[in-house]
């Protein structure tokens, strides 16, 4: 059965560093407690991109983010978002309060904060890894590179050389053992 609302609680670098594990438990409990475990999941996710205003929550299906959330905030956050919908306006983002985060297109990171980034199987039912199956058992090595090079994907090195070029020129070199230097 599916649920029908979801807490989303990032688990980013910074926010790792804002004990967001204890808020998560917290959160989990307090669901429990309710008895909203049938309709409601809490789920760790990746960053919201709202890093210095961590511990960050989100509520899903209404897109409500909470930040700074302290586990002390837990009964009234559940009670009153999930059981009254009344939100809790001392923790509200501010609207517009990461617009940068909000004018992305995310293409690879498009599951971040949708799914559990410990759970593989998630990443795979939305269709992750397509694309390696793709490459592995459909492509020749020569159309990888053309996929790449019509890509425009670049180095993040500092100069930003043009990540097919390398590939094509790794390839052509005669030796048995070959290196590609990356700069991430």
């Amino acid at each position: 059965m599916p649920f029908g609302k979801y807490i989303l609680v990032c688990t980013g670098t910074g926010a790792e560093a804002c004990n967001n594990n204890l808020l998560y438990d917290a959160l989990l409990k307090e669901v429990d407690s309710k008895g909203l475990t049938e309709s409601v999941q809490v789920v760790k996710t990746g960053c919201f991109g709202y890093c210095g205003s961590g511990p960050v929550v989100k509520f899903l299906p209404d897109e409500t983010v909470y930040c700074k959330v302290q586990v002390s905030d837990v009964p009234e956050l559940i009670t009153g978002h999930l059981i009254n919908n009344k939100p809790l306006t001392k923790s509200l983002a501010p609207k517009g309060a990461n617009k940068s985060y909000h004018k992305q297109l995310r293409i690879v990171l498009r599951n971040c904060g949708v799914i559990d980034p410990e759970k593989i199987e998630e990443y795979i039912a939305r269709e992750g890894y397509l694309a390696l199956e793709k490459v592995l058992f459909e492509m020749k090595p020569d159309q990888v590179i053309s996929e790449i090079k019509k890509s425009g994907l670049r180095g993040r090195g500092g100069g930003g050389f043009p990540t097919g070029l390398k590939w094509s020129l790794t390839k052509d070199a005669v030796s048995e053992i070959k290196y590609v230097v990356c700069n991430a």
